[in-house]
């Protein structure tokens, strides 16, 4: 990865830290050994592991692969990205996250605002 991408991907977590601490997640920060270590791009909202993505191409199979490799153990994969040419955020969860009833194994999108209320009920 060249060091334009690593800046934009850098400036894509910036955001999503700065919008989660407004939405009064203050324990929200940039994994900063993630390319060293491994794992997931923004800590402080565990259970959540949250992978960002910002990218003019939409890949989210791809993304969502990743987004469930980097949430070990109990930790529930979110993948926050970017639609390009647009301001819109949007996340990707496991629909259990929706309603314990609902299955692990599929995905619902929602858009970040969405995601706020639902993050609400499941950080403690």
């Amino acid at each position: 990865m060249g060091a334009m991408q690593r800046n934009k991907g850098s400036r894509a977590e910036r955001v999503i830290v700065n919008r989660l601490k407004e939405a009064g997640f203050d324990k929200a920060a940039r994994n900063l050994s993630q390319t060293r270590d491994s794992g997931y791009d923004i800590t402080g909202l565990e259970p959540l592991a949250i992978e960002v993505k910002d990218h003019k191409k939409l890949n989210l199979s791809q993304w969502w692969q990743q987004t469930t490799a980097n949430a070990t153990g109990d930790l529930i994969p979110v993948l926050i990205y970017h639609i390009p040419n647009t301001s819109r955020w949007m996340v990707q969860i496991p629909m259990h996250m929706v309603s314990q009833a609902l299955c692990k194994e599929r995905t619902v999108t929602v858009g970040f605002d969405d995601f706020i209320y639902i993050a609400r009920e499941m950080v403690a």
